[in-house]
């Protein structure tokens, strides 16, 4: 059997090193390098095992990161582990030259170093893989055959291919239909496979989109998933498909627990479908399966807004790429965590360079990159946002996660801009740029408007909990399973998070998508909803027994109330909730996907929102609410350091 020679693989190790700016060998470099033989022992043994070398090879360079582009040391030394690796690899060699089967087994024997371990955290059974690598005999790469595909669901050649490589062990897959209601672009399926003799197995929720973000979120799902789940529930299963030839990736959550013949959906078609009263059913039953492991381990934490929700707002600024590293003395340098994104100091025309971003996403065929302040989950990291047209992308071959140490650009557009546009398209009948909104309904006054305090929102400070969070609670990421229990998928944000995050956006996902919906068309009905949410802000509940279905629809809001009462930081005060309800709210303004109807009685919610925020009522008398930023939030330190 043909393999690679040892000098080869240093050599690609060197490149990879370089790559991270690290400059040396370690053994995560080695193993990285067998990752990439395409048509090697170490992908084959991986794939027959079911592991995606493409995620392992993610999870090592998220585990070990990316260093400062400064050489310390002339050439790539290697590390103690890496030469008494290399030395383990020659005596298996014996009389031969070293060769990837050598390498590899030596790298697994050691058993102590970052490869090791991330094998272990992504679920690596590595007795398996080292007894299959010393084992294998077979041609490397054979041809997969291709698995027939049945359903009405419309799949691109690639996500064709991507499921066939996920069900590569059964004869054929139904494809039993999409699931609706997300909003990052995945597409979402329920797949049932068939096995060789014709039996059926349960069915499974399949999630394909770019690999990157297949890559991110089961690597989300290892940190802070995993073990805190409850018995049953939704889980995901097997390694990421993600192939090395295609930008394409995918995921597949199974089912635990007692399967019947009823098919998953969507919390979303489940309201729509259900009484009220069951959707509440549903949404208190979720607090209690996963209340102790996530919302309720509760720590005191006081934050600067920003921190936890800048970056559900759109991009602090465009630019337009100008591609080259000169620039005048009187242009800024923008970096990661400093003010100039809630400064509104940054304007159109400048040209700025933008220094240490890290890319969060690259979208080839817009030609647009991405980069916000860092690669780990917490959401600090995500702040700064800054989108950059003209790039590009697709020669460059940027990836999730690599930091950029700079790029000069010329402003086109701020987050101001940005969120103008997405109010003008709601044919609004005020004065868009006034300090307020006139009232459209006799029961609420005028209203702040949010286009003129989102600077000073940000900065205020909170005093909070943090705990596991979800990251993106809508209803589409909520799943009532095979027996009526509420299952989550999609922990692409799952991090640890100021608490009430989940619950504003549960919130504004049912207002959105279910209430909006159910109310008469126009401003006039936005208001007439808010009225009522408005009654409920204040306790007058009476407002829930009127014969409407907005009033009946709104019932479920109390249940969502109540785990947010349970999860407030000061009982009573919740100017906590509604600065996060302000800010989630006005997210949802540009939700495309939405009718107009929907995103209206979203920005009118968030307005209401910072109303009640600023409200004297709320505001807790030993920790006042300020726009003065401490110390902490003007530091420069980055999570991911």
């Amino acid at each position: 059997m043909d393999t690679i020679s040892l000098q080869d693989i240093q050599t690609l190790a060197r490149q990879e090193s370089a790559k991270l700016h690290h400059y040396f060998i370690g053994v995560e470099h080695l193993f990285i390098a067998l990752t990439q033989l395409s048509g090697g022992l170490t992908v084959a043994a991986m794939e027959h095992l079911g592991l995606s070398p493409r995620f392992v090879r993610y999870s090592i360079r998220e585990t070990i990161g990316r260093y400062e582009d400064r050489h310390y040391w002339p050439g790539f030394p290697e590390t103690p582990r890496a030469v008494e690796v290399l030395a383990l690899a020659r005596r298996y060699a014996g009389l031969h030259n070293p060769s990837e089967r050598e390498l590899l087994l030596a790298i697994l024997d050691e058993g102590d170093s970052v490869v090791s371990r991330v094998l272990h955290e992504v679920g690596a059974d590595v007795e398996l893989l080292r007894l299959t690598a010393a084992n294998w005999t077979s041609p490397l790469r054979p041809q997969l055959r291709e698995i027939p595909l049945y359903g009405d669901v419309v799949l691109t050649e690639g996500q064709a291919r991507v499921l066939q490589l996920m069900f590569r062990d059964y004869a054929q897959v139904q494809i039993v239909g999409e699931l609706t209601g997300g909003h990052s672009g995945a597409l979402v399926l329920l797949a049932r496979p068939v096995r060789v003799d014709g039996h059926k197995d349960a069915p499974v929720v399949v999630k394909l989109d770019h690999r990157y973000a297949i890559l991110y979120e089961r690597r989300r799902y290892d940190l802070y998933v995993k073990s805190t789940l409850p018995t049953t529930t939704a889980r995901l299963v097997d390694s990421p498909v993600v192939p090395d030839n295609m930008t394409l990736g995918g995921l597949k959550y199974t089912f635990v627990g007692r399967l019947d013949d009823t098919e998953p959906m969507s919390l979303r078609e489940f309201a729509l479908k259900h009484d009220p009263q069951e959707l509440g059913d549903m949404i208190r039953a979720l607090f209690e399966s996963f209340g102790a492991g996530w919302w309720l381990q509760r720590k005191p934490y006081r934050f600067g807004v920003w921190r936890e929700y800048e970056h559900v707002l759109p991009p602090a600024l465009v630019l337009e790429a100008l591609h080259t590293k000169s620039l005048s003395t009187s242009s800024r340098i923008l970096r990661p965590l400093e003010g100039w994104s809630r400064s509104n100091q940054v304007m159109p025309g400048e040209v700025v360079a933008a220094s240490g971003f890290t890319v969060q996403k690259t979208n080839t065929a817009d030609d647009v990159l991405h980069l916000a302040a860092g690669a780990q989950a917490e959401a600090i990291n995500r702040s700064g946002k800054i989108e950059i047209r003209g790039m590009r992308v697709g020669e460059q071959g940027f990836y999730r996660g690599e930091q950029i140490d700079q790029v000069v650009g010329r402003v086109i557009m701020t987050r101001d801009d940005l969120l103008l546009r997405q109010v003008q398209a709601l044919e609004p009948d005020f004065d868009v740029l006034a300090s307020e909104i006139p009232s459209g309904h006799e029961t609420i006054g005028d209203l702040p408007n949010p286009l003129n305090e989102i600077t000073r929102l940000l900065d205020w400070q909170v005093n909070g909990t943090l705990s596991t969070i979800h990251g993106d609670l809508h209803l589409g990421n909520i799943l009532v399973g095979p027996r009526g229990d509420a299952w989550l998928i999609d922990f692409a944000w799952t991090r640890e998070g100021h608490t009430l995050f989940d619950w504003a956006m549960l919130e504004a996902s049912l207002l959105v998508e279910v209430v909006a919906h159910l109310a008469p068309s126009g401003w006039e009905g936005a208001w007439g909803t808010l009225a009522r949410i408005n009654a409920i802000n204040q306790g007058d509940i009476d407002v829930l027994r009127e014969r409407h279905h907005v009033a009946r629809a709104l019932s479920t809001l109390m249940v969502i109330r109540d785990a947010v009462e349970t999860c407030l930081f000061v009982p009573g005060r919740w100017g906590e909730y509604f600065v996060a309800l302000a800010l989630i709210a006005l997210r949802l303004v540009g939700w495309k996907s939405e009718s107009i109807d929907a995103r209206r009685l979203a920005f009118l919610v968030s307005a209401l929102s910072i109303a009640e925020a600023q409200s004297p009522t709320y505001l807790s008398s030993d920790a006042p609410w300020t726009d003065t930023t401490t110390d902490l939030d003007q530091t420069e330190i980055r999570l991911d350091d």
